[in-house]
C-alpha cells in the first residue's frame, strides 16, 4: 500500500464564476502555487473544496487537472474527497479516484441518517474492500452530527486499505486515548484536521495536518512542521501561536467562506460559492485580510 505523506496537506478550495460553475482557471492558479510552495499532499473536492456540493464530473475533472500540473516534478499524493452518507454512493466514487488515478480517498462519516458504531465499520468496509487504495477516515463531528469512536478507529485500521484518520474534534483527549489504543501500529497515520490544534497535535504524536489555513499561507505551516521535526520545538510552538490569531478569523464563519475573501486578496480566485454558502461578512472580511497581511511579514523572516 502507498504510503501517504508527513506533514502539511492543503484542503484545496474550489473557486467558482459568477454561476456557480467551477472556476478551474484559478483552481490550476491556486495548485500552481501550493506545489511551488513545496506542500507535501493536497487534497481535492474535501469539505474546503465545497465538495458535498460538487457533481462526480465536476470531482474527476479537478483530480484530472492536479495531476496534470503534478505531473512527474512534484512528489506530492493527490487525494480525492469521495465520503457521504449514502454508501453506495461512496463506493462508486472511490472506485472512480482509483479508475482516475488518485493516490488516495479521503472518506467523511455517514451525516444526517447518521449510523451506528458498527454501522461505521460496515460503512467503511464496504468501501474499502471495493477498491485498492488508501482511504482516509475523516472524523468532523461538528458538520456530521456523529464520531468514530477511538475503539472503532482501531478496528477500522485493521482493513489493509484504511490506513490513516483525519481528526477534527480538536479534542486533544480523544487524541491521547486514540494513540494508547494503536500503541506501536505506526504505519496508521493520524493528521489533525484542525489547524488551531496542529502543534499540539504534533506533541501528542500526530503525522502531520489536512489544512485550510495552507490554502494561504502554506510556507508558514510547513515550517511548524519542519521546525517541530528539527527538534526546534519552542520554535516550532511560538510560530504557531503567531499564526493563530488569522486561524482563529478564517474560523470566524462558515469555512470556507473566510478563506475566500483572503484567496481573493491574493489574487488566486473571486470569492464566489455554490449554495447554499454566500460570501462572508464586511466586518469578517476585513479582519481575515488584516490578519493575512501579518502573516505574509512573517514569511518574510522565514
Amino acid at each position: 500500500m502507498t504510503t501517504l505523506f508527513n506533514g502539511v496537506a492543503t484542503a484545496l478550495a474550489t473557486p467558482m464564476n459568477y454561476d456557480s460553475s467551477v472556476d478551474y482557471e484559478s483552481y490550476e492558479k491556486l495548485v500552481r502555487f501550493q506545489l511551488e510552495s513545496g506542500i507535501n499532499a493536497l487534497i481535492v473536492s474535501g469539505t474546503t473544496g465545497e465538495g458535498s456540493t460538487l457533481t462526480t464530473e465536476e470531482k474527476i475533472e479537478l483530480l484530472k487537472r492536479t495531476q496534470d500540473i503534478r505531473g512527474d516534478k512534484y512528489n506530492c499524493p493527490i487525494i480525492l474527497g469521495t465520503g457521504s452518507n449514502n454508501t453506495r454512493a461512496s463506493i462508486e466514487e472511490t472506485i472512480l479516484a482509483e479508475k482516475y488515478g488518485a493516490d488516495a480517498a479521503l472518506i467523511v462519516t455517514p451525516y444526517y441518517n447518521k449510523t451506528s458504531q458498527k454501522g461505521l465499520v460496515a460503512h467503511y468496509f464496504a468501501i474499502a474492500d471495493a477498491v485498492n487504495i488508501p482511504i482516509i477516515l475523516y472524523n468532523v463531528p461538528g458538520r456530521t452530527g456523529m464520531t468514530i469512536e477511538p475503539e472503532t478507529v482501531v478496528e477500522l485500521s485493521k482493513h489493509p486499505n484504511i490506513v490513516a484518520l483525519k481528526d477534527a474534534t480538536g479534542s486533544l483527549k480523544y487524541m491521547a486515548k486514540l494513540k494508547g489504543l494503536l500503541g506501536e501500529n505506526r504505519d496508521f497515520k493520524l493528521y489533525s484536521g484542525e489547524d488551531g490544534t496542529f502543534f499540539d497535535f504534533l506533541v501528542y504524536g500526530g503525522d502531520g495536518v489536512i489544512s485550510v489555513v495552507a490554502n494561504a499561507t502554506p510556507k508558514l505551516f510547513l515550517e511548524v512542521y519542519n521546525l517541530y521535526r528539527n527538534n526546534e520545538v519552542n520554535a516550532s510552538r511560538d510560530l504557531q501561536l503567531k499564526m493563530d490569531p488569522f486561524i482563529a478569523t478564517l474560523f470566524s464563519d462558515v469555512s470556507p467562506t473566510p478563506l475566500k475573501a483572503v484567496l481573493k486578496h491574493m489574487g488566486i480566485m473571486e470569492e464566489n460559492f455554490r449554495l447554499p454558502l454566500i460570501p462572508t461578512t464586511d466586518t469578517v472580511r476585513n479582519n481575515v485580510i488584516r490578519e493575512y497581511d501579518v502573516c505574509k511579514e512573517l514569511e518574510v523572516t522565514l
